[in-house]
């Protein structure tokens, strides 16, 4: 009997207490704390990561009525970076209703962070921008990358080092480590020009471009997302056909 009530107790205890970020209708996470994610409607935070901090990477999906035609739209890449504790939180997003509107989301995305009291919390907030083609992004590695830079929305490795191991030597003579050998940087593929619109193609198309609903940005995007979705074979066929 005591083992049993001694074991209802762990389970209670604050240890099992969670974190969350509750995500409005149509946004998926691309990552979370630096490794990919496709979340779409609650996020369970990591609350041991340094100094409790947290970095969410998602984009925003909007679908809209102009002009009598339905227009799909898919936000650039957005870093939100906040101090979470044992308690949940709400993002919430603005409506996109139109062209102006998703515009200037991208340019200005507008955030609202608040716990579960309603107290609205401070973030800083950043974009994962990639020039040239979108498809088949490495967004691990973007991030990494990003976090290295020092950027606003930049956070510390997930995987800090444990200090108790680190300053637990002996007091006793220290034996020489033998150097660790250096790591061999990570190759970085580049990115396939075949993508590229030619200036004379650019002429041609210039009247049918102007008729089109749908922005060139927006539909890199919209590709993107769906190559995200697609599964490994889908991915391979498609890069072959582009190649």
């Amino acid at each position: 009997m005591r083992h049993i009530i001694a074991l209802l107790c762990l389970t209670l205890s604050p240890m099992g207490i969670a974190a969350s970020l509750q995500l409005p209708d149509r946004v998926e996470t691309v990552l979370v704390n630096g490794k990919a994610s496709q979340q779409q409607s609650s996020v369970k935070l990591d609350l041991s990561m340094p100094d409790n901090m947290q970095q969410i990477a998602f984009r925003y999906q909007a679908r809209y009525r102009d002009n009598g035609s339905q227009n799909n739209f898919v936000s650039d890449v957005v870093i939100l970076r906040f101090q979470a504790s044992e308690q949940n939180y709400q993002l919430t997003l603005p409506t996109i209703n139109s062209a102006s509107r998703a515009n200037q989301f991208n340019d200005q995305p507008t955030i609202t962070l608040t716990d579960n009291t309603g107290k609205s919390i401070v973030f800083t907030q950043d974009k994962l921008m990639k020039s040239g083609l979108q498809i088949g992004r490495d967004f691990a590695q973007e991030i990494a990358q990003y976090n290295e830079s020092g950027a606003i929305a930049a956070i510390a490795s997930a995987k800090p080092i444990n200090k108790k191991t680190a300053t637990a030597a002996p007091i006793a003579p220290v034996v020489p480590v033998a150097p660790v050998a250096p790591v061999a940087p990570v190759a970085i593929v580049p990115v396939a020009k075949t993508a590229e619109v030619t200036a004379s193609n650019n002429t041609a198309d210039t009247q049918v471009n102007k008729t089109e609903n749908i922005t060139q940005a927006e539909i890199s995007r919209m590709l993107d997302y769906w190559y995200q979705k697609a599964n490994p074979n889908t991915q391979a066929e498609f890069k072959a056909k582009i190649n």
